[in-house]
């Protein structure tokens, strides 16, 4: 460790040698205070680890260790170093938010000298980036109720509307949204030392649009509606195909048999046994297509008349009725279209 008096030297020595007396002031890492919560012990650990890879000149290995250490026992010590590494790095905001942790977390410093030139040191550095530091100021008129305001994707405190708050150089996304209006995105630019405002104005969703855009999804006839009532079609034909063979089977059962006393008379030589099959089976493939096509060309007429219509309401309140007999078939629909 390096000795106070040290440090004192260099300080004598200028502005510059001064920010180099971070290190010196910082090298115990967490403030000496008991801890109220984390685990001091891994944060000193991270602490020195990230001292070495920056002392090595690996400030992307070293400096994530400070936002660790931070995490788990926030102290002045590490707030300063890693206020450099952001400086480093051109996040000046991100910088100067360091310091000012570095000078809330002072209070918890023990030795009044080193207290008093870490928080000389603290502000020294907040000093220089004053000037340096991009600001950005949003601006939300007529604000609807519940609006969120997001900034690269993160929620926005309605404290800091309208107010001109330091952000890191380089391009930002703002966002608006509220229930009942249009999202807005905007991208802004950020330099050092300017000002940027945005302003954002939702506009209410036009409700007769969507209106309209509802009626037209409702209108719209579904394909499967189609395909149903085809299949029916397809399966009704069939069934009339098996009623006429059927009806042809009874024919030739007639013309061919008679009826005597004591039973049925048919000419030598002629089958009556497969006509009477053939006769049998026709009517119940007559019966069996017939009504589940009916029932295919219902559902795709109930849903087709509901999509013109653009009511669910029609397609509840109408009917259809299949009807069959040994010689024909039919469909009735009721109701409103």
């Amino acid at each position: 460790m390096i000795s106070s008096t040290r440090c004192e030297s260099i300080r004598r020595r200028g502005l510059t040698a001064a920010f180099a007396c971070v290190f010196c002031l910082a090298d115990v890492g967490p403030a000496a205070a008991a801890p109220a919560s984390g685990d001091k012990a891994a944060a000193e650990a991270l602490f020195k680890e990230g001292r070495a890879r920056v002392e090595a000149g690996d400030d992307a290995g070293g400096c994530p260790k400070f936002v660790d250490s931070m995490a788990l026992y926030p102290s002045t010590g590490t707030a300063l170093n890693l206020a450099k590494c952001h400086e480093r790095a051109g996040k000046l905001a991100s910088a100067w938010a360091a310091y000012q942790a570095a000078i809330e977390h002072n209070e918890e410093t023990r030795d009044a000298r080193r207290r008093k030139g870490l928080e000389a040191l603290a502000r020294e550095g907040i000093a220089a980036l004053e000037p340096r530091l991009p600001r950005l100021r949003v601006v939300v008129e007529d604000a609807p109720a519940e609006v969120v305001i997001t900034r690269d994707g993160q929620p926005v405190q309605e404290s800091e509307l309208g107010e001109a708050v330091p952000i890191d150089p380089g391009q930002h996304e703002i966002g608006a949204s509220a229930p009942g209006h249009q999202p807005l995105r905007r991208s802004v630019e950020l330099v050092e030392g300017k000002t940027e405002t945005v302003t954002l104005k939702l506009a209410l969703v036009h409700v007769e649009a969507a209106d309209a855009k509802d009626r037209k999804k409702r209108g719209k006839v579904p394909a499967w509606a189609w395909a149903t009532g085809g299949v029916g079609l397809g399966l009704m034909g069939a069934s009339v195909y098996f009623l006429v063979d059927n009806r042809a089977a009874v024919a030739d059962l007639k013309a061919h048999c008679q009826d005597v006393p004591g039973g049925t008379y048919c000419e030598p030589g002629y089958d009556f046994a497969a006509d009477n099959a053939r006769k049998n089976r026709d009517l119940g493939l007559f019966i069996g297509l017939g009504t589940v096509g009916l029932a295919a060309v219902t559902v795709a007429i109930v849903e087709i008349a509901r999509s013109k219509a653009g009511k669910r309401r029609a397609a509840r309140t109408a009917t259809a009725t299949p009807w069959l007999s040994p010689g024909a078939g039919g469909l009735g629909v009721v109701g409103r279209f």
